[in-house]
Protein backbone atom coordinates (compact mmCIF):
# COMPACT_ATOMS: atom_id res chain seq x y z
CA UNK A 1 0.00 0.00 0.00
CA UNK A 2 1.67 3.28 -0.92
CA UNK A 3 1.61 6.75 1.00
CA UNK A 4 -1.19 8.01 0.00
CA UNK A 5 -3.41 5.41 0.96
CA UNK A 6 -2.09 4.93 3.73
CA UNK A 7 -2.72 8.48 4.20
CA UNK A 8 -6.64 8.52 3.09
CA UNK A 9 -7.03 5.71 5.42
CA UNK A 10 -5.54 7.46 8.93
CA UNK A 11 -7.66 10.37 7.76
CA UNK A 12 -11.24 8.38 7.58
CA UNK A 13 -10.18 6.91 11.30
CA UNK A 14 -9.38 10.44 12.29
CA UNK A 15 -12.58 11.48 10.94
CA UNK A 16 -14.51 8.72 12.05
CA UNK A 17 -13.38 8.87 15.51
CA UNK A 18 -14.49 12.52 15.81
CA UNK A 19 -17.85 11.70 14.27
CA UNK A 20 -18.21 8.90 16.90
CA UNK A 21 -16.81 11.27 19.90
CA UNK A 22 -19.36 14.18 18.94
CA UNK A 23 -22.19 11.57 18.95
CA UNK A 24 -21.38 10.76 22.47
CA UNK A 25 -20.92 14.08 23.64
CA UNK A 26 -24.36 14.55 22.36
CA UNK A 27 -25.83 11.82 23.34
CA UNK A 28 -24.19 12.32 27.03
CA UNK A 29 -25.75 16.08 26.93
CA UNK A 30 -29.35 14.97 26.10
CA UNK A 31 -29.26 12.39 28.84
CA UNK A 32 -28.00 15.06 31.03
CA UNK A 33 -30.43 17.67 30.11
CA UNK A 34 -33.17 14.63 30.64
CA UNK A 35 -32.09 13.66 34.30
CA UNK A 36 -31.49 17.39 35.06
CA UNK A 37 -35.68 17.75 33.86
CA UNK A 38 -36.82 14.20 35.94
CA UNK A 39 -34.83 15.74 39.43
CA UNK A 40 -36.98 19.13 38.58
CA UNK A 41 -40.11 17.52 38.65
CA UNK A 42 -39.38 14.84 41.55
CA UNK A 43 -38.38 18.08 43.29
CA UNK A 44 -41.93 19.88 42.09
CA UNK A 45 -43.27 16.37 43.63
CA UNK A 46 -44.69 15.83 40.00
CA UNK A 47 -45.81 11.72 40.16
CA UNK A 48 -44.30 11.73 36.57
CA UNK A 49 -40.99 12.22 37.80
CA UNK A 50 -40.77 8.40 38.52
CA UNK A 51 -41.95 7.22 35.00
CA UNK A 52 -39.35 10.01 33.48
CA UNK A 53 -36.45 8.56 35.27
CA UNK A 54 -37.10 5.14 34.23
CA UNK A 55 -37.41 6.09 30.38
CA UNK A 56 -33.45 7.30 30.78
CA UNK A 57 -32.37 4.83 32.74
CA UNK A 58 -34.47 2.25 29.16
CA UNK A 59 -32.44 4.61 27.12
CA UNK A 60 -29.49 3.22 24.95
CA UNK A 61 -27.08 3.28 24.94
CA UNK A 62 -26.07 3.65 28.39
CA UNK A 63 -24.79 6.80 29.38
CA UNK A 64 -23.15 7.86 32.70
CA UNK A 65 -26.79 8.65 33.93
CA UNK A 66 -28.30 5.34 33.35
CA UNK A 67 -27.29 4.20 36.69
CA UNK A 68 -27.89 7.08 38.60
CA UNK A 69 -31.41 7.10 36.85
CA UNK A 70 -32.41 3.86 38.33
CA UNK A 71 -31.22 4.81 41.52
CA UNK A 72 -33.85 8.02 41.63
CA UNK A 73 -36.44 5.24 40.60
CA UNK A 74 -35.73 2.92 43.34
CA UNK A 75 -35.79 5.85 45.79
CA UNK A 76 -38.51 7.03 44.81
CA UNK A 77 -40.86 3.65 44.70
CA UNK A 78 -39.67 2.79 47.55
CA UNK A 79 -41.09 6.68 48.83
CA UNK A 80 -43.73 6.00 47.55
CA UNK A 81 -44.31 2.38 48.89
CA UNK A 82 -43.82 0.74 45.02
CA UNK A 83 -41.53 -1.66 46.62
CA UNK A 84 -41.51 -4.60 43.76
CA UNK A 85 -40.69 -1.50 41.35
CA UNK A 86 -37.94 -0.32 43.77
CA UNK A 87 -36.26 -3.81 43.49
CA UNK A 88 -36.36 -3.52 39.61
CA UNK A 89 -34.56 -0.75 39.82
CA UNK A 90 -32.39 -1.48 42.11
CA UNK A 91 -31.20 -5.20 40.09
CA UNK A 92 -30.61 -2.18 37.08
CA UNK A 93 -28.38 0.23 38.98
CA UNK A 94 -25.83 -3.34 39.79
CA UNK A 95 -26.26 -4.36 36.77
CA UNK A 96 -25.59 -1.38 34.48
CA UNK A 97 -23.69 0.71 36.72
CA UNK A 98 -20.19 1.73 36.67
CA UNK A 99 -19.72 4.00 39.93
CA UNK A 100 -18.93 0.91 42.10
CA UNK A 101 -19.63 3.62 44.96
CA UNK A 102 -22.90 3.50 44.00
CA UNK A 103 -23.56 0.06 43.38
CA UNK A 104 -22.14 -0.92 46.61
CA UNK A 105 -25.24 1.30 47.89
CA UNK A 106 -27.68 -0.26 45.63
CA UNK A 107 -26.84 -3.90 47.39
CA UNK A 108 -27.11 -2.29 50.77
CA UNK A 109 -30.45 -1.35 49.50
CA UNK A 110 -31.20 -4.26 48.21
CA UNK A 111 -30.32 -6.10 51.13
CA UNK A 112 -32.65 -3.97 53.20
CA UNK A 113 -35.46 -4.48 51.68
CA UNK A 114 -35.08 -8.06 51.58
CA UNK A 115 -34.90 -8.25 55.44
CA UNK A 116 -37.56 -5.37 55.34
CA UNK A 117 -40.26 -7.67 53.23
CA UNK A 118 -38.61 -11.16 52.46
CA UNK A 119 -38.29 -10.36 49.45
CA UNK A 120 -41.73 -9.12 48.70
CA UNK A 121 -43.83 -11.69 51.09
CA UNK A 122 -44.79 -8.35 53.72
CA UNK A 123 -44.82 -5.87 51.32
CA UNK A 124 -47.66 -4.67 51.71
CA UNK A 125 -47.69 -4.75 55.38
CA UNK A 126 -44.39 -2.52 54.77
CA UNK A 127 -45.82 0.09 52.97
CA UNK A 128 -48.81 0.23 55.78
CA UNK A 129 -46.35 0.63 58.21
CA UNK A 130 -44.29 3.33 56.72
CA UNK A 131 -47.61 5.12 55.73
CA UNK A 132 -48.63 5.27 59.43
CA UNK A 133 -45.63 5.91 60.83
CA UNK A 134 -45.64 9.30 58.80
CA UNK A 135 -49.14 9.60 59.81
CA UNK A 136 -47.93 9.54 63.04
CA UNK A 137 -44.50 11.75 62.32
CA UNK A 138 -47.12 14.87 61.17
CA UNK A 139 -50.50 14.27 62.48
CA UNK A 140 -51.98 16.87 65.04
CA UNK A 141 -53.75 13.97 66.51
CA UNK A 142 -51.76 10.48 65.76
CA UNK A 143 -53.51 8.34 68.22
CA UNK A 144 -55.74 6.69 65.67
CA UNK A 145 -52.78 6.13 63.70
CA UNK A 146 -50.81 4.74 66.83
CA UNK A 147 -54.14 2.00 67.08
CA UNK A 148 -53.77 1.14 63.41
CA UNK A 149 -50.21 0.87 64.03
CA UNK A 150 -50.86 -2.16 66.78
CA UNK A 151 -53.60 -3.94 65.05
CA UNK A 152 -51.20 -4.26 62.48
CA UNK A 153 -48.40 -5.55 64.43
CA UNK A 154 -51.01 -8.16 66.48
CA UNK A 155 -52.30 -8.97 63.01
CA UNK A 156 -48.80 -10.32 61.97
CA UNK A 157 -46.35 -11.05 64.25
CA UNK A 158 -43.80 -12.80 62.17
CA UNK A 159 -43.57 -9.44 60.39
CA UNK A 160 -39.42 -9.04 59.94
CA UNK A 161 -40.36 -5.20 61.14
CA UNK A 162 -41.75 -5.66 64.28
CA UNK A 163 -39.45 -4.42 66.78
CA UNK A 164 -39.62 -1.10 64.79
CA UNK A 165 -42.81 -0.99 64.88
CA UNK A 166 -43.21 -1.80 68.36
CA UNK A 167 -40.69 0.97 69.01
CA UNK A 168 -42.72 3.48 66.90
CA UNK A 169 -45.71 2.67 69.01
CA UNK A 170 -44.45 2.70 72.60
CA UNK A 171 -42.72 6.01 71.43
CA UNK A 172 -46.03 7.62 69.98
CA UNK A 173 -47.89 6.77 73.29
CA UNK A 174 -45.27 8.31 75.43
CA UNK A 175 -45.38 11.47 73.90
CA UNK A 176 -49.21 11.49 73.81
CA UNK A 177 -48.71 11.08 77.95
CA UNK A 178 -49.89 7.73 78.14
CA UNK A 179 -46.70 5.49 79.26
CA UNK A 180 -48.88 3.15 80.78
CA UNK A 181 -49.49 1.87 77.16
CA UNK A 182 -46.22 2.74 76.26
CA UNK A 183 -44.63 0.29 78.11
CA UNK A 184 -47.00 -2.53 77.53
CA UNK A 185 -45.19 -2.59 73.97
CA UNK A 186 -41.82 -2.90 75.20
CA UNK A 187 -42.75 -5.36 77.97
CA UNK A 188 -44.78 -7.82 76.90
CA UNK A 189 -43.21 -11.69 76.47
CA UNK A 190 -42.44 -11.77 72.87
CA UNK A 191 -40.26 -8.06 73.28
CA UNK A 192 -37.52 -10.80 74.86
CA UNK A 193 -36.69 -12.20 71.42
CA UNK A 194 -36.66 -8.19 69.39
CA UNK A 195 -33.68 -7.31 70.24
CA UNK A 196 -31.53 -5.04 72.85
CA UNK A 197 -32.75 -2.05 71.73
CA UNK A 198 -36.40 -2.92 72.90
CA UNK A 199 -34.58 -3.52 76.24
CA UNK A 200 -32.80 -0.13 76.20
CA UNK A 201 -35.67 1.34 75.13
CA UNK A 202 -37.95 0.32 78.04
CA UNK A 203 -35.01 1.17 80.22
CA UNK A 204 -34.97 4.90 79.15
CA UNK A 205 -38.93 4.87 79.59
CA UNK A 206 -38.54 3.37 83.15
CA UNK A 207 -36.03 6.30 84.08
CA UNK A 208 -38.26 9.00 82.53
CA UNK A 209 -41.23 7.24 84.48
CA UNK A 210 -39.02 7.33 88.00
CA UNK A 211 -39.15 3.46 87.95
CA UNK A 212 -35.29 3.72 88.56
CA UNK A 213 -35.07 0.25 90.26
CA UNK A 214 -36.94 -1.30 87.67
CA UNK A 215 -34.76 0.19 84.97
CA UNK A 216 -31.17 -0.47 86.51
CA UNK A 217 -32.62 -4.39 87.08
CA UNK A 218 -33.64 -4.32 83.13
CA UNK A 219 -29.99 -2.77 82.04
CA UNK A 220 -28.30 -5.56 84.45
CA UNK A 221 -29.75 -8.19 82.91
CA UNK A 222 -29.97 -7.29 79.64
CA UNK A 223 -26.20 -6.08 79.52
CA UNK A 224 -24.98 -9.92 79.95
CA UNK A 225 -27.05 -11.12 76.88
CA UNK A 226 -24.39 -12.10 74.18
CA UNK A 227 -23.37 -8.63 71.53
CA UNK A 228 -24.89 -6.02 74.21
CA UNK A 229 -23.67 -3.16 73.53
CA UNK A 230 -21.43 -1.84 76.49
CA UNK A 231 -21.04 1.81 75.51
CA UNK A 232 -25.27 2.33 75.56
CA UNK A 233 -25.50 0.04 78.53
CA UNK A 234 -23.53 2.45 80.48
CA UNK A 235 -25.44 5.07 79.03
CA UNK A 236 -28.59 4.40 80.49
CA UNK A 237 -27.04 3.66 83.99
CA UNK A 238 -25.26 7.04 83.92
CA UNK A 239 -28.56 8.22 83.17
CA UNK A 240 -30.22 6.22 86.03
CA UNK A 241 -27.64 7.96 88.50
CA UNK A 242 -28.53 11.35 87.16
CA UNK A 243 -32.40 10.55 87.83
CA UNK A 244 -31.04 9.82 91.03
CA UNK A 245 -29.71 13.03 91.71
CA UNK A 246 -32.70 15.04 89.65
CA UNK A 247 -35.30 13.20 92.70
CA UNK A 248 -33.12 14.91 95.19
CA UNK A 249 -33.17 18.07 93.12
CA UNK A 250 -36.26 17.68 92.72
CA UNK A 251 -37.45 17.09 96.42
CA UNK A 252 -35.03 20.18 97.68
CA UNK A 253 -36.92 22.74 94.96
CA UNK A 254 -40.39 21.29 96.65
CA UNK A 255 -39.22 22.23 100.04
CA UNK A 256 -37.91 25.90 98.61
CA UNK A 257 -41.39 26.38 97.64
CA UNK A 258 -43.21 24.98 100.91
CA UNK A 259 -41.02 27.98 102.43
CA UNK A 260 -41.96 30.36 100.15
CA UNK A 261 -45.56 29.71 100.53
CA UNK A 262 -45.31 29.71 104.31
CA UNK A 263 -43.64 32.78 104.71
CA UNK A 264 -46.59 34.23 102.35
CA UNK A 265 -49.18 32.74 104.45
CA UNK A 266 -47.17 34.34 107.28
CA UNK A 267 -46.36 37.51 105.99
CA UNK A 268 -50.11 37.86 105.04
CA UNK A 269 -51.33 37.11 108.60
CA UNK A 270 -48.62 39.12 110.35
CA UNK A 271 -49.66 42.11 107.75
CA UNK A 272 -53.92 41.94 108.18
CA UNK A 273 -53.56 40.76 112.23
CA UNK A 274 -55.41 37.55 112.05
CA UNK A 275 -55.94 34.10 110.32
CA UNK A 276 -59.74 34.95 109.47
CA UNK A 277 -59.30 38.51 107.84
CA UNK A 278 -56.21 36.95 105.68
CA UNK A 279 -58.30 34.50 104.21
CA UNK A 280 -61.15 36.64 103.61
CA UNK A 281 -58.33 39.05 101.78
CA UNK A 282 -57.32 35.90 99.69
CA UNK A 283 -60.31 34.93 98.60
CA UNK A 284 -60.72 38.26 96.22
CA UNK A 285 -58.34 38.32 93.30
CA UNK A 286 -56.34 40.93 92.96
CA UNK A 287 -56.89 43.09 89.79
CA UNK A 288 -54.10 42.30 88.13
CA UNK A 289 -55.45 38.65 88.62
CA UNK A 290 -58.66 39.22 87.26
CA UNK A 291 -56.51 40.69 83.85
CA UNK A 292 -54.19 37.62 83.72
CA UNK A 293 -56.80 35.02 84.04
CA UNK A 294 -58.38 35.69 80.85
CA UNK A 295 -55.15 35.48 79.33
CA UNK A 296 -54.02 32.12 81.20
CA UNK A 297 -57.13 30.17 80.24
CA UNK A 298 -56.13 30.87 75.98
CA UNK A 299 -52.69 29.83 76.98
CA UNK A 300 -53.84 26.41 78.38
CA UNK A 301 -56.34 26.14 76.08
CA UNK A 302 -54.58 26.62 72.99
CA UNK A 303 -51.71 24.01 74.63
CA UNK A 304 -54.26 21.37 74.95
CA UNK A 305 -54.87 21.44 71.01
CA UNK A 306 -50.40 20.28 70.85
CA UNK A 307 -48.74 17.61 72.31
CA UNK A 308 -50.22 16.24 75.46
CA UNK A 309 -46.87 16.23 77.77
CA UNK A 310 -45.89 19.79 76.53
CA UNK A 311 -49.59 20.84 77.48
CA UNK A 312 -49.54 19.39 80.84
CA UNK A 313 -46.50 21.11 81.25
CA UNK A 314 -47.55 24.32 80.41
CA UNK A 315 -50.59 24.10 82.01
CA UNK A 316 -48.75 23.85 85.67
CA UNK A 317 -46.86 26.37 84.68
CA UNK A 318 -49.89 28.76 84.14
CA UNK A 319 -51.71 27.52 86.63
CA UNK A 320 -48.61 28.41 89.31
CA UNK A 321 -47.93 31.43 87.83
CA UNK A 322 -51.45 33.12 88.52
CA UNK A 323 -51.26 31.39 91.71
CA UNK A 324 -48.27 33.00 92.37
CA UNK A 325 -49.44 36.77 91.10
CA UNK A 326 -52.88 35.86 93.34
CA UNK A 327 -50.48 35.78 96.82
CA UNK A 328 -48.12 38.32 95.75
CA UNK A 329 -50.72 40.65 94.94
CA UNK A 330 -52.89 40.05 97.61
CA UNK A 331 -50.01 40.88 100.14
CA UNK A 332 -48.94 44.10 98.75
CA UNK A 333 -52.71 44.69 98.36
CA UNK A 334 -52.70 44.14 102.31
CA UNK A 335 -49.39 46.12 103.07
CA UNK A 336 -50.75 49.38 100.65
CA UNK A 337 -53.91 48.89 102.67
CA UNK A 338 -51.91 49.67 105.91
CA UNK A 339 -49.65 52.52 104.51
CA UNK A 340 -46.87 53.15 102.30
CA UNK A 341 -45.89 50.36 100.14
CA UNK A 342 -41.46 50.55 100.54
CA UNK A 343 -39.40 49.64 96.97
CA UNK A 344 -37.06 47.22 99.15
CA UNK A 345 -40.36 45.34 99.88
CA UNK A 346 -41.81 45.27 96.79
CA UNK A 347 -38.63 44.45 95.24
CA UNK A 348 -37.85 41.14 97.21
CA UNK A 349 -41.41 40.25 97.03
CA UNK A 350 -41.10 40.14 93.32
CA UNK A 351 -37.88 38.25 93.37
CA UNK A 352 -39.73 35.89 95.22
CA UNK A 353 -42.62 35.58 92.75
CA UNK A 354 -40.01 35.28 89.75
CA UNK A 355 -38.00 32.13 91.69
CA UNK A 356 -41.59 30.55 92.76
CA UNK A 357 -42.48 30.75 89.41
CA UNK A 358 -39.33 29.25 88.00
CA UNK A 359 -38.68 26.33 90.37
CA UNK A 360 -42.59 25.41 89.12
CA UNK A 361 -41.45 25.88 85.77
CA UNK A 362 -38.95 23.39 86.38
CA UNK A 363 -40.21 21.01 88.08
CA UNK A 364 -43.20 21.08 85.51
CA UNK A 365 -40.71 20.71 82.57
CA UNK A 366 -38.51 17.80 84.69
CA UNK A 367 -42.04 15.70 85.76
CA UNK A 368 -42.47 14.05 82.27
CA UNK A 369 -38.73 15.02 80.69
CA UNK A 370 -40.13 16.85 78.42
CA UNK A 371 -37.21 18.78 77.18
CA UNK A 372 -35.09 15.81 77.06
CA UNK A 373 -37.79 13.69 75.30
CA UNK A 374 -38.58 16.73 72.58
CA UNK A 375 -34.78 16.49 72.26
CA UNK A 376 -34.14 12.88 71.26
CA UNK A 377 -37.42 12.72 69.29
CA UNK A 378 -35.83 15.82 66.90
CA UNK A 379 -32.27 13.96 66.75
CA UNK A 380 -33.94 10.30 66.07
CA UNK A 381 -37.07 11.13 63.84
CA UNK A 382 -40.73 10.93 65.81
CA UNK A 383 -40.70 7.39 65.44
CA UNK A 384 -38.39 4.51 63.87
CA UNK A 385 -38.99 2.73 60.63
Amino acid sequence: MNLGALALLATIALVGGEAAADVAADVDADADRAFREATQRAVAGDAGAIAAFEALGAERPVTQWTQHAWAEVARLAERTGDLPRARRALDQVITLGTDQALVERARVAQAGLAAQTAGGQWDAVAVEHDRLVEVIRGGSDPRAALGELEALVRANPRYPRTALARRAIARGWEEEGDRDRAMTWLREDAVADLGLRMHLDLARMLVRDGALDEAEAVVRSASVRPGADVPAFRDVLASIEEAERRRWRRAGLWAVLGLLALGAAGSLRRTTGSWKVAARRFVRPPIEVVFLVPVAVLVIVVAETGNPLVARAVRSIVIAGVLVAWISGTLLDAVRARGSLGIARTAVQAVLAVLAVAITAYLALDRDRVVELLLETWRGGHALR
